[in-house]
């Protein structure tokens, strides 16, 4: 994680949307439709945010004021606040209603240099309203004005709803909802909030296991308020990430440094220190996993209870701070780690020939004062499969 692979004085050939050529010397008789100085500038490959729920209706800003105040998470949630509030905004909303609200969304994560992005379900809590959240990625990803990719995630398992005993919607999810979205090629992951009061090791297991019979890939929000022991459940599904883990244990550390040392398998630690922030709780233990060879990626949980910010650059200065990662830690774990954490790491998450083009140009001599110069987004280019689109014309 602390080499970024820099290379300085080259040319960089895309040929529609694949990178086709990186070089010293550009091969002669070529004719270009477009030519991009970049002199003193840094190019990189663009950030991937591989743990977001983006596709929501309602505001919560009064529950941060709440927060403020002193009140926890959990007691916002058992006073009628929390998911539940954002749930039911979500089922009196049209298709075309979360649609468009999700596609304003993209604009910011896409401005701030986001060129692929993982999408949850989550705040439907049925059969009808997770899919339609799931329908709503689904057409993003086909058409939205950027080009950015979009990547599915079913999280029918996000809580439970308030009409529909535990044992009820455990059958739903099951019998139900797996099926048809897999069937439906409606998300590649399957994802569980496995915390106390939520879902349970039992409950993370079969609903996991489930979605792995029926193809599609396990990822888990563990670690979060409470270590129950949702690694051990994850590795044995062979989750691709487990994500939070603000309150990691050390056993379990381990169990994830056991398990990445083995060969052509991986589990990716997804943290997310703009949570840790946002709801003043403690961060995660970074340099640990670091430490103990557990590749790490970060992502910006954007969500509208515990991280409303589509800004990856603010999360990179977070983990520099509060997570202590060097920076050349922190991008990796916003390219080719979160690559690796939506399995996208043969086409996406670094700059070579055959690799997708999407690309930032940074107005910056070096790539480590992007985080040393936090607070302002330097990105003047972004560019998504082969496709230029200047920052300043967008906004």
């Amino acid at each position: 994680m602390s080499d970024v692979g820099l290379l300085k004085n080259k040319n960089l050939i895309i040929d529609k949307n694949i990178i086709k050529w990186i070089g010293n010397k550009l091969p002669k008789n070529l004719k270009f439709s477009r030519e991009i100085n970049c002199t003193g500038k840094v190019v990189m490959p663009g950030f991937i945010d591989s743990h977001t729920h983006f596709a929501f209706a309602g505001s919560r800003e009064n529950e941060y004021e709440m927060k403020i105040a002193g009140m926890s998470y959990q007691q916002i949630a058992s006073s009628g606040g929390g998911i539940s509030a954002t749930v039911n905004a979500v089922k009196k909303s049209t298709f075309n209603q979360l649609l468009n609200l999700a596609e304003k969304r993209l604009k910011y994560f896409f401005i701030n240099g986001t060129t692929t992005i993982e999408g949850k379900s989550g705040y439907g809590l049925d059969f009808e309203n997770e899919i339609k959240l799931l329908e709503v990625y689904k057409k993003l990803n086909e058409v939205n004005k950027y080009g950015i990719d979009i990547i599915s995630t079913f999280l029918g398992a996000h809580s439970f709803p308030g009409n529909m005993r535990k044992k009820q919607y455990l059958e739903k999810l099951i019998f139900e909802m797996i099926p048809y979205v897999a069937s439906h090629k409606l998300a590649k992951f399957n994802d569980v909030f496995c915390e106390k009061g939520y879902f349970d090791l039992a409950d993370t297991d079969l609903i996991l296991s489930t979605g792995v019979k029926f193809g599609l890939i396990a990822k888990l929000h563990t670690d979060q308020f409470n270590s129950i022991g949702g690694v051990g459940v994850a590795l044995k599904n062979k989750a691709i990430s487990v994500d939070h883990l603000e309150v990691l244990k050390s056993k379990d550390l381990t169990r994830l440094s056991n398990f990445n040392s083995g060969k052509n398998k991986y589990c990716m630690a997804t943290l997310l220190p703009g949570v840790s922030y946002f709801l003043n709780i403690p961060y995660q233990p970074a340099r640990e996993l670091i430490n103990k060879n557990v590749p790490v990626a970060l992502a910006t949980d954007f969500n509208p209870g515990s991280c409303y910010t589509e800004n990856l650059q603010m999360i990179m200065s977070l983990a520099s701070i509060k997570l202590k990662m060097s920076a050349e830690e922190i991008i990796n774990s916003v390219t080719y780690n979160s690559a690796c954490a939506l399995n996208l790491q043969n086409s996406i998450g670094s700059l070579a020939e055959g690799k997708q083009a999407d690309l930032l140009i940074l107005d910056l001599p070096d790539y480590k004062e992007m985080i040393y110069n936090f607070g302002v987004n330097r990105i003047e280019t972004v560019i998504k499969k082969g496709k230029v689109f200047e920052v300043n014309k967008i906004l």
